[in-house]
């Protein structure tokens, strides 16, 4: 039912399974798996400052970016099987029903961030002032992943991710340049750009996976 999305029913046959059954067992495996602790504390946590500290180490070297905490996007996952009575909710304008998974993703592509649910009517706004990572900074959890680093020879506190041009103008990010005038403005865009490819990796390691 999780990997192919069918209905309950089809275990009826097959395993004689009642579609109540079916779905009893699914929430037990969930379930299982979220209060798992030697899951849970390892895949399930939230980001430490000795998990932040390492990141933006290892994007430094990687990318030449200081203080960069992650890359920062949505992708839309077709939805074969939704129902016709949803469909007007889920259904954007890829012309089929789909469901938004926002993330975070670091160089290795381990996602620090993942918030997955939203219908494909939305798009990336949307879904950001939905966002468990808006939250977090408007009630300061946030800052406790925070430390001092260097950029240009700058002092700076707040860490930072890389997004694209439709997000907001906000000091937690670096978005690319839109209309590059100048040679600098030019050589940055290309270099953002290539370091947020870290979370298209990682949405393309996800669909191949599952």
């Amino acid at each position: 039912m999780i990997c192919y999305g069918i209905s309950g029913n089809a275990f009826l046959d097959y395993h004689q399974f009642g579609e109540s059954t079916s779905r009893r067992c699914v929430h037990h495996l969930v379930t299982g798996l979220v209060s798992c602790p030697a899951l849970a504390e390892v895949y399930l946590r939230i980001p430490m400052k000795a998990d932040s500290i390492k990141v933006t180490t290892m994007h430094k070297n990687a990318h030449k970016m200081p203080g960069m905490s992650g890359s920062l996007d949505v992708t839309k996952v077709h939805w074969k099987n939704c129902p016709t009575a949803l469909k007007g909710q889920f259904q954007g304008r890829e012309k089929y029903a789909s469901i938004a998974l926002e993330a975070v993703v670091d160089h290795n592509l381990w996602f620090w961030h993942a918030s997955f649910g939203f219908p494909g009517t939305l798009n990336d706004i949307n879904i950001w002032e939905r966002s468990s990572l808006l939250e977090s900074m408007l009630n300061g959890r946030h800052e406790q992943i925070d430390h001092p680093f260097t950029l240009d020879e700058k002092p700076f506190k707040k860490l930072y991710y890389l997004v694209d041009g439709i997000y907001p103008s906000l000091s937690r990010f670096l978005g690319t340049e839109t209309d590059p005038s100048t040679r600098l403005d030019g050589s940055f865009k290309i270099e953002q750009e290539a370091a947020r490819k870290d979370v298209e990796r990682g949405f393309g390691m996800t669909f191949i996976i599952s």
